[in-house]
């Protein structure tokens, strides 16, 4: 059984790096120039929009007291899961778009 907290900084912890694979991307978008800046906003969004879905999804566990926690904690693993796995789509077609430019 994991206990709230440790499964909190976990969650942390994906979402830091997230942001800083969000951040490896601006700036390759910078050093690739104006044709990469064109296509980056829309890509910029989704990946801003997940990393929001998350902080939102870790305040929630953070509100929730202990009793709470352990009934909910498999549709929270769910609902991770799909903000991951959206995350790396699209952080994965932005790179493509970048290869391709």
């Amino acid at each position: 059984m994991e206990n709230k907290e440790r499964y909190r900084r976990k969650i942390q912890e994906q979402l830091d790096e997230w942001i800083a694979e969000l951040d490896k991307l601006r700036k390759k978008a910078e050093v690739a120039g104006a044709e990469a800046i064109e296509n980056l906003p829309g890509h910029i969004k989704v990946l801003e929009c997940k990393i929001e879905e998350g902080t939102a999804k870790l305040k929630e566990l953070a509100e929730m007291n202990e009793e709470a926690w352990e009934p909910l904690k498999e549709g929270f693993d769910s609902a991770w899961k799909s903000l991951a796995e959206g995350f790396k789509e699209a952080a994965l077609k932005f790179k493509w778009k970048k290869e391709k430019d």
